[in-house]
């Protein structure tokens, strides 16, 4: 994976596509950028795409002292990504603390944003939730031997947590599927989602009882991180977005079977981003992580709305749709 680095910090990101319009993609908690390489791998024919680790996941650096785990400050680096990339601006789409920073995104840097596309995103007052509280409740805990006890069961936390953001499960896989195996329905190897947090190298062998296993050890940092990140989260960033300085075109893709946020309060963006259109598209069959449960109808929306506001010459390629949604 590249990286670059910002506020003196190493953040990863991954690239795919060479030509058309540039978009950004934001990931959510507890998650990485992994989990937009389908949607990547949907959009890169027609865009040029980065998705990133934020600051304190996935691969990117993970500062445990003086800095400040915040939209804002979050927004500040995806900025500056930008400028790295060499782009003045750009799409900029979220899900999840992904989409809420997405919004953020837009109201605090307008024109840096060409289109907004939040993901059911964290917003208002849907928070706490009470899987990521708990994980934030970690940061409490100092003692280096206390912590490793608090964490023995967190991998199980974890599967169980991106289990219940999706509608389906079964679109998530506990490892590698050999190539000759049908994968359509399982789309996301949980494997990735699970490294940054522990080692899960089983090929490498040993047993957890012989303290020579390739897996099975939690990675206290990260985990530390995570929990700086989910205790930061103040209620008030999400009441306090000042959802009329956006401008850009602003589409909202909620998954009708999202069981973390409400998704009655999609609707309420259409009174507060007073000053760009809007788009409310739901999502049938589609959990809080949607993009997960419906790669093809969510790619396709995007491009969809790109096309509608920016027209379909932008694309590097003709969009004719996706056949498994045709």
């Amino acid at each position: 994976m590249p990286t670059a680095t910002v506020r003196g910090h190493e953040i990863h990101y991954r690239t795919d596509g060479d030509e058309g319009p540039p978009i950004v993609m934001v990931h959510g908690v507890p998650t990485n950028s992994s989990q937009w390489e389908p949607i990547q791998d949907l959009l890169s024919p027609y865009f040029q795409t980065y998705a990133i680790d934020l600051i304190g996941m996935g691969k990117s650096d993970k500062p445990l002292d003086d800095w400040e785990y915040s939209w804002e400050n979050d927004s500040h680096i995806i900025a500056e990504l930008m400028d790295e990339w060499g782009h003045d601006s750009m799409i900029v789409a979220g899900d999840d603390w992904g989409g809420g920073i997405a919004l953020d995104f837009a109201a605090r840097y307008p024109d840096k944003t060409d289109i907004c596309v939040a993901v059911d995103p964290v917003a208002y007052d849907n928070w706490p939730v009470a899987e990521i509280e708990s994980i934030g409740r970690l940061a409490f805990v100092d003692d280096e031997e206390e912590f490793r006890k608090a964490v023995a069961d967190f991998p199980m936390k974890l599967v169980q947590t991106l289990r219940t953001m999706v509608h389906d499960p079964s679109n998530f896989r506990g490892g590698a599927v050999k190539e000759d195996v049908p994968t359509a329905r399982t789309t996301h190897d949980l494997r990735k989602l699970r490294e940054p947090y522990e080692t899960v190298d089983y090929a490498a062998g040993g047993s957890q009882l012989n303290g020579d296993a390739g897996y099975g050890s939690p990675k206290l940092d990260a985990i530390r991180a995570l929990a700086l990140r989910g205790a930061s989260l103040d209620p008030d960033w999400m009441l306090d977005v000042p959802y009329e300085d956006i401008t850009a075109p602003t589409m909202l893709l909620w998954g009708l079977q999202d069981i973390m946020m409400d998704s009655a309060i999609r609707f309420r963006f259409r009174y507060d981003i007073t000053n760009a259109p809007v788009r409310i598209q739901p999502l049938q069959e589609a959990g809080h992580l949607a993009l997960v449960d419906q790669p093809h109808l969510g790619a396709d929306a995007i491009i969809d709305f790109v096309t509608e506001h920016q027209g379909a010459d932008v694309l590097a390629d003709r969009y004719m749709g996706f056949p498994e949604i045709l």
